[in-house]
């Protein structure tokens, strides 16, 4: 039998408070005279822990709520959930999304129904499994852009890493001001996703549906400003019930700069030294194979050894042919440690070092594949070319601005292995990147920190731990940076 229950608002004139409550507790009322909330479908309300909150039950149960706060200019929705299993990173089955192309996405709030249908939808706010566990906001037509590495400027916001543990609660805050091209996202009060570079939005539709059936929802609210971060703070710390410590020292460690261990890694006499190239010499960076930029009219912009090391530049324009990738014409066998400095020239820009790639047998990359003229990722992600690779200089749409972050991926399967977080890197400062490979553990440092120290496993269904490949360097658009004193070391695999 489907259950419908509809009932009306009162009113709530004051402006600093949240023009919109609806516990979800039961009590389907809300506070605000203009606004009411329908739900038709099968549902119930569950306790977790101490907090009362509301679940679908059924795929076409719909949540409707009447109101157009989500049409202003700024604004702030707050919104508790808690998934009913652990929710984490998922490789997409063909099987499943051939029929489903919407399937590993978990609606929280869109202003189309269902809540998971991003194509149909101008404003959406979502939770996903793809690629990292992420959550995204949009305020366009369509998919979200640039999750998936060829980011783009559109207005939508994500936090790259966010597992959901089971029947945990999670508060989460969307914060935005159009005008100033602003489009935060909080978490427990912890800021986790930033937007705020130019872009323009789509008008969404009045009324928005709520809620999937993988996740109870409890009070939310929306006001008709944008709340600081002390608002969103203020907010988190009234919260009524304990949250998970093992929740609180996660989305921390994730999410924000906290101490790093010292990378004091030395090559002892088992690691062979195989390459040693200054690149701040005439010819010492023309045996390596570029890919990208290469299409009329999207060129490097600089591309030269000088006596400081190797400048490189891509093009200002976002497009896929305004990324490029530089591979080593050396290939390396078993444990591999790579260092170097680099020097970024600008803020914006994004670069990433690729490592053991080979093809999907362990066969060259280069010698047994056609060869390939794009710079886009998915020569990494999808072209039959397994590797590691960390992004260890990111500043371009998509991604935080306020600090930076390092981000570790194991391709074509998209399994992402870290992700961690440190103060904003010094322009026209020599750094030093260290990244070390041992057996299953992989170490990523950046002047004398480690920033990342994962295991990887070969029983994951995520393929093998790489033994050998080559190494590239990829740059995004925008991008200008000085390389220098390219070492790369190699030692049998002792594990």
């Amino acid at each position: 039998m489907i259950k419908k229950e509809k009932l009306s608002a009162s009113s709530d004139p004051i402006t600093k408070l949240p023009r919109l409550v609806i516990p979800l507790s039961g009590d389907l009322s809300v506070a605000r005279g203009s606004d009411s909330i329908s739900v038709d479908g099968p549902h119930r309300f569950l306790k977790i822990g101490n907090l009362v909150g509301y679940q679908p039950t059924s795929l076409k149960t719909v949540c409707r709520i009447s109101t157009d706060l989500h049409l202003g200019n700024e604004g702030t929705m707050m919104l508790w959930i808690a998934p009913m299993e652990s929710l984490t990173t998922a490789a997409p089955i063909e099987a499943f999304v051939s029929k489903d192309p919407n399937c590993q996405e978990y609606g929280l709030l869109s202003d189309a129904f269902p809540t998971n249908d991003l194509d149909e939808s101008i404003f959406a706010w979502h939770w996903r499994s793809v690629w990292h566990p992420h959550m995204v906001a949009k305020f366009m037509k369509g998919p979200s852009s640039g999750t998936h590495g060829d980011c783009a400027v559109n207005p939508y916001v994500p936090v790259e890493h966010l597992p959901l543990r089971e029947k945990q609660w999670y508060e989460c805050a969307l914060t935005w001001n159009i005008e100033k091209s602003r489009v935060l996202i909080y978490v427990n009060g912890i800021l986790c996703g930033t937007t705020s570079y130019p872009f323009q939005t789509g008008r969404p539709r009045s009324g928005l549906f709520l809620g999937n059936t993988a996740m109870a929802f409890a009070n939310l609210r929306i006001y008709d400003q944008e709340l600081s971060a002390a608002g969103v703070d203020q907010e988190w710390q009234k919260h009524p019930f304990p949250v998970s410590p093992e929740v609180a020292e996660e989305l921390a460690a994730l999410h924000t700069i906290r101490p790093k261990p010292k990378a004091d890694w030395q090559p002892d006499k088992a690691w062979t030294l195989v390459t040693d190239n200054p690149l701040c010499e005439e010819g010492s960076f023309a045996a390596w194979k570029q890919e990208g930029c290469l299409a009329p009219g999207f060129a490097m912009t600089e591309l030269k050894t000088t006596p400081e090391g190797l400048l490189l530049a891509t093009p200002d324009r976002v497009h896929t042919e305004s990324r490029v990738y530089f591979w080593s014409p050396e290939i390396y066998e078993g444990d591999i440690a790579v260092e170097f400095d680099f020097r970024p020239e600008r803020r914006d820009g994004l670069a990433l070092l690729v490592a053991q790639a080979s093809g999907m047998q362990g066969e060259d990359i280069l010698d047994d594949h056609p060869p390939r003229t794009t710079g886009s990722m998915s020569t990494i992600v999808s072209d039959r070319v397994r590797n590691y690779h960390w992004e260890f200089f990111r500043h371009v749409p998509g991604v935080r601005g306020d600090i930076a972050t390092h981000v570790l991926v194991k391709n074509p399967w998209q399994y992402p292995l870290g992700l961690s977080s440190q103060p904003l890197l010094e322009l026209h400062k020599w750094h030093k990147l260290l990244f070390v490979q041992e057996g299953s553990r992989l170490r990523a440092g950046i002047d004398g920190e480690w920033v990342l120290d994962v295991q990887d496993r070969p029983d994951t269904n995520n393929g093998t731990v790489f033994t050998g490949g080559r190494i590239g360097i990829r740059l995004m658009f925008q991008t200008r940076m000085f390389l220098r004193n390219l070492k790369v070391w190699n030692r049998e695999r002792g594990d």
